[in-house]
């Protein structure tokens, strides 16, 4: 029969204790084995990336001495809701946009052969609100630009409403003869708020055009005697003209010598061009009734008139008609009357005395 060693209670629970302790010994590292698989994060023999979630942005304007971050990185800005009635932009890019302009009026109103009219919509933005406009006559292939002088260059340049005129417009000019052209335009008002263009407006500029005429190509003088003081003043010729020259024209006279017959002649009057007087004295001279005339002083002939001068006979002569304002509106048959007078000596030899006057029209375009 065997019989059971006997252990002490106290030495059983040293040995109890032992036991767990060894269990503890051996569990311990085998759990601080694994969490460092389990929280770890990717890494290299240098680096460990701790975090690489992916949230909904970065910082609101972050920067350095170098770039910059306008608005939160990560936004979504390039997808819409819409429907066949209205889009929903989203994002700070949409929100921030200026209004899309209207199509501007493009016009051609004194139908120019080298200038357009145009008239921008400010599209409801802001008075600091800025504008781009965009010109073109081959359909936009090629794209140029209204300067701030109004000529065409390939240079964006932003102005605001006032500055392109508002609703008086203003004339982009140095285009082509006879040629079609298209503008748009667009908005801004500070940094990323450009809008999209607007709708293309559309005109064509006209041809260079000028007719001039005479409503005579030949005066002649009653006979001179004591009966009207050897004076005639009641001849005249009419000067008509048509163009849409934009700074319009001038009329000189001139004639080829005085009025001769054989070795005599009637002398030209002797007050010139530029300072007529009232008539005194013998000789051949005009006045015209063109009251603002280039050359002098606008009104020498009329005020206080009719005052003569002579003609001179050096080309081109002296402005006799003209009209020197700007033409918005094709000048249509406009007229000026020059009226002749001649009065002789009473010891004239008796003869047909002759002479050639000459009228030059010159527009400037």
């Amino acid at each position: 029969m065997t019989r059971d060693k006997h252990v002490p209670d106290s030495k059983k629970q040293f040995q109890n204790w032992l036991l767990k302790l060894r269990y503890c010994l051996f569990l311990v590292p085998c759990f601080l084995f694994l969490s460092q698989f389990v929280f770890a994060g990717p890494q290299s023999t240098t680096y460990e990336l701790k975090e690489y979630g992916f949230g909904s942005g970065g910082t609101e304007g972050a920067s350095s001495t170098t770039y910059s971050i306008f608005g939160i990185a990560g936004e979504s800005d390039a997808d819409s809701l819409d429907s066949t009635t209205y889009t929903t932009k989203n994002g700070l890019t949409f929100t921030l946009q200026a209004n899309v302009p209207s199509a501007p009026t493009f016009t051609n109103p004194g139908t120019n052969y080298d200038r357009l009219k145009y008239v921008i919509n400010n599209g409801g933005n802001p008075s600091d609100s800025q504008f781009l406009i965009a010109i073109s006559k081959d359909n936009f292939v090629t794209t140029n630009y209204i300067q701030a002088d109004n000529t065409v260059g390939t240079s964006k340049v932003w102005q605001t409403y006032t500055q392109w005129g508002s609703a008086s417009g203003a004339y982009v000019t140095g285009l082509s003869e006879n040629t079609t052209y298209k503008i748009k335009v667009k908005a801004r008002q500070g940094n990323f708020t450009e809008s999209a263009y607007s709708p293309v407006s559309s005109v064509a500029t006209s041809v260079p055009s000028l007719t001039f005429g005479i409503d005579s190509a030949s005066v002649t003088f009653s006979s001179l005697s004591p009966s009207n003081s050897f004076t005639d003043s009641t001849k005249s010729t009419i000067l008509t003209t048509s163009t849409n020259a934009f700074n319009g024209y001038i009329i000189y006279g001139r004639d080829t010598a005085a009025l001769t017959f054989g070795s005599n002649t009637i002398a030209n009057y002797s007050s010139p061009n530029s300072a007529p007087t009232t008539w005194t004295g013998t000789g051949f001279g005009y006045t015209t009734n063109d009251n603002n005339l280039s050359g002098g002083t606008a009104d020498r002939f009329t005020n206080g008139g009719p005052k003569h001068a002579g003609f001179g006979t050096t080309s081109p002569g002296d402005p006799v008609a003209d009209h020197t304002a700007t033409i918005l509106t094709p000048v249509s048959s406009e007229q000026f009357t020059i009226t002749y007078r001649v009065t002789a000596a009473d010891i004239t030899k008796p003869g047909s005395y002759t002479t050639t006057v000459l009228y030059v029209v010159v527009p400037t375009y």
